[in-house]
């Protein structure tokens, strides 16, 4: 065939294919989810070290802070210029540069950290001053830069070594004060709490990604399966308007139709020109029937199950075993393979009349069957294998797979969780909160002799903090209790608490702070910033009206707001993040199942051209030539066209002998009509061979016209032949 006349029509066959797989490339966008949470993360670290350079500059007590050298302080600034850039910059990098970028700040923070003590005169015992400078203290934006850098457990690490430091110049600068315990005793807690949310957010967004492409494969499959079903739709349609047509004027050869059967053949031959095509895991279990001589049905609903990869190639196996344990055991019987599948289920059958076993006779060393057949379905979700025979009886293999749910729905629901914190993390920043609160509690006690109100303080807290916990009924109700609990404490404390109030009588506030934060993490993030507006009203009320140091009490408010502030911040992005990845993995699942259903109505139109053209090729060519055919060249055009109106009309009646006699019938002038009208009627390959061989015999024998046909299920009679106008009926 020339390639001037295919090009043309093989362009109109796929111009829509091509047009989708155009508008799937255009969904196509290169963004993760945690790629997305990195950014996320990064802006916050940003929010928390401007912050802390505000407060550095602008509130924290300088009086007795101990005074550093000009270097240290630009390598302190380095830190927060490199983190701030990343974060601005990181719409615009990949996650390699997020990580790289968060990985320097965090190296320049502990440069910095390192450097403090021979800087600073802390190891001489020459240091001018008592306190650690802020920026040094405040871990919180750094903890989460480690986790972007390297993960959970580089957070994790970066927090015990930055803690290990500064437990250590605390000693070598005179030890912990009150002030200098509740600081600590904050930062850590807000380091635990932020590099927790990290390191979950993180984890989290690499599941959604592992998911979605998961069920991206998975819906490729069903799109290229689905592709298949409207392709052949489409080849019958093909087959029935342009080729047929071409084959039956041109075994007709009626005087002036030449040129119209010219043309006709030419717009039919023009696109069976291609490849041929692959085929699914019917056409494996097919060949394996095939090779051990067994029959082979396929029984479909309209809309089939389109397994996953990994079950399909369990049933293979399975069924390869099957075949093989019968081939070598059952001796010389009749076998069968029969295929059902349904919209939500797959069954096998792989059977034999052969001699049979008994099972418990089998022994434990029979691998084939406990491994290869009962191991590889088990293997999958939703399979099942059972092996039923007796000594005489034969032998039935029944391979079962059930699909547990719509695979485009699950990644949305994998990744939905309201949670936060993982587990471990959780756990962590819970028993970091009470450990490091009650030492700060008992620390104020202490320097308050006789006085219980900062246990007091600290029950109110933790009562408070219980009632966020996950697991437990009425969460909105606990979380709207655990807000007045906290306020109501907090007012009693500032009330009890002697003035005037400093960072270390206060410590309450950014305690409070952190039950916020956990009633944020519980998806209240209204009811957290509402409770922050009344702790810090309270704050400046009380220090109007009581006193207290101004520029200790502005540094306990802007932590306090940092806390609840980046807390309520990176929860609300973090769930904001999931709901836009999640629907833009809907959209790349949409876009992949269009793109692997064009993908497969192309291959499977090419197989099927291809098929045509081993069929009808040659002789369709010479008729597009203009040649003319001999009287024996249009009968066999006339039994071709015969044959590919079998080929979807007669159904389970597609048996070699008589697809073979039916051609020679052709051949020879015989009008010949197989039809499968059985519809869902159960016929065992075995059964549909026998009445193919019935109708094979009556078949030679017509002069004029045949007539096949399998009838309709309730028919007193289950298959029925019209020779030459004789009726021939075959009991079901």
């Amino acid at each position: 065939m020339s390639e001037p006349v295919s090009e043309p029509v093989s362009e109109s066959v796929f111009e829509t294919v091509s047009e989708h797989e155009s508008g799937s490339r255009r969904e196509r966008d290169p963004r993760s989810a945690e790629l997305a949470t990195l950014r996320v993360l990064l802006i916050g670290v940003a929010v928390t070290v401007a912050v802390v350079a505000f407060v550095a500059l602008a509130v924290a007590d300088k009086t007795r802070r101990v005074q550093i050298p000009v270097w240290l302080v630009a390598i302190i600034v380095l830190v927060y210029v490199v983190l701030v850039v990343v974060a601005v910059a990181s719409p615009w990098l990949p996650a390699r540069a997020l990580r790289a970028g968060a990985a320097v700040g965090v190296g320049s923070f502990f440069a910095a950290l390192v450097l403090f003590a021979p800087a600073s005169g802390v190891l001489a015992g020459t240091a001018a001053g008592e306190t650690i400078p802020w920026p040094l203290t405040a871990f919180g934006g750094i903890a989460v830069a480690a986790v972007v850098a390297g993960g959970a457990r580089l957070g994790w690490s970066a927090i015990v070594v930055w803690v290990v430091f500064l437990a250590a110049y605390r000693v070598m600068l005179g030890g912990y004060t009150v002030i200098g315990l509740a600081n600590d005793a904050q930062a850590l807690t807000t380091a635990a709490t932020l590099c927790a949310i990290a390191a979950h957010a993180v984890r989290t967004s690499r599941d959604l990604d592992a998911t979605a492409a998961r069920a991206t494969s998975v819906v490729a499959e069903q799109g290229a399966a689905r592709g298949r079903l409207a392709a052949r739709a489409r080849v019958a349609a093909f087959v029935h308007d342009e080729v047929l047509a071409a084959l039956h004027g041109a075994a007709e050869g009626a005087p002036g139709t030449a040129a119209a059967v010219r043309d006709q053949a030419l717009r039919a031959s023009a696109v069976i020109d291609a490849d041929r095509g692959a085929n699914d895991w019917t056409e494996q279990l097919r060949a394996l029937a095939a090779a051990a001589g067994a029959g082979f049905a396929v029984q479909t609903v309209g809309r089939p199950v389109v397994p996953e990869r990994l079950v399909t190639e369990a049933v293979v196996v399975a069924a390869r075993q099957a075949l093989e344990n019968s081939v070598l055991h059952a001796g010389p019987c009749r076998r069968g393979v029969e295929i059902d599948i349904g919209e939500h289920d797959i069954s096998i059958r792989i059977t034999d009349d052969g001699i049979g076993f008994a099972r418990e006779d089998a022994g434990a060393g029979r691998m084939g069957i406990t491994a290869s057949i009962e191991g590889s379905m088990r293997d999958v979700a939703g399979g099942i294998a059972r092996v039923a025979s007796r000594p005489g009886a034969g032998t039935t293999v029944t391979l079962r797979w059930t699909d547990a749910g719509e695979p485009d729905n699950e990644p949305i629901g994998a990744a939905s969780s309201g949670r936060v914190f993982d587990r471990a993390g959780g756990v962590v920043a819970a028993v970091l909160f009470v450990v490091t609160q009650t030492v700060v509690a008992v620390g104020a006690a202490v320097a308050e002799p006789m006085s219980w109100t900062p246990i007091v303080v600290l029950a109110g807290i933790l009562i408070a903090a219980a009632l966020t916990l996950p697991g437990l009924p009425r969460r909105g109700l606990r979380c709207a209790v655990a807000v007045a609990l906290v306020c109501a404490t907090i007012l009693g404390a500032v009330l009890a608490t002697p003035p005037p109030l400093d960072y270390g009588s206060a410590w309450f506030l950014p305690a409070a702070g952190f039950v916020l934060v956990a009633v944020a993490l519980n998806a209240r993030p209204r009811l957290a910033l509402a409770g922050s507006v009344l702790l810090l009203g309270m704050l400046v009320a009380v220090a109007l009206m009581r006193g207290g140091h101004p520029v200790q009490l502005a540094s306990i408010g802007v932590r306090t707001a940092t806390i609840v502030g980046l807390g309520t911040l990176l929860s609300v992005s973090i769930v904001r993040m999931r709901r836009s990845q999640r629907a833009f993995s809907r959209r790349a699942i949409r876009a992949t199942e269009q793109r692997e259903w064009d993908a497969a109505v192309r291959r499977e139109l090419e197989h099927h051209a291809a098929a045509l053209d081993d069929l009808a090729g040659p002789l369709l060519a010479r008729v597009a030539a203009g040649e003319l055919l001999e009287p024996a060249e249009r009968a066999h055009a006339r039994a071709i066209e015969g044959r590919l109106r079998d080929g979807y009309r007669a159904g389970r009646l597609l048996k070699q002998p008589l697809i073979e006699a039916a051609m020679r019938a052709r051949t020879r002038g015989v009008d010949v009509v197989l039809l499968d009208d059985s519809g869902a009627r159960e016929i065992d390959d075995a059964a549909a061979s026998a009445v193919a061989e019935w109708m094979r015999a009556a078949l030679d024998s017509a002069g004029e016209r045949f007539v096949g046909r399998l009838l309709p299920p309730g028919r007193s009679y289950g298959a029925q032949v019209v020779v030459d106008g004789r009726v021939q009926n075959l009991p079901v």
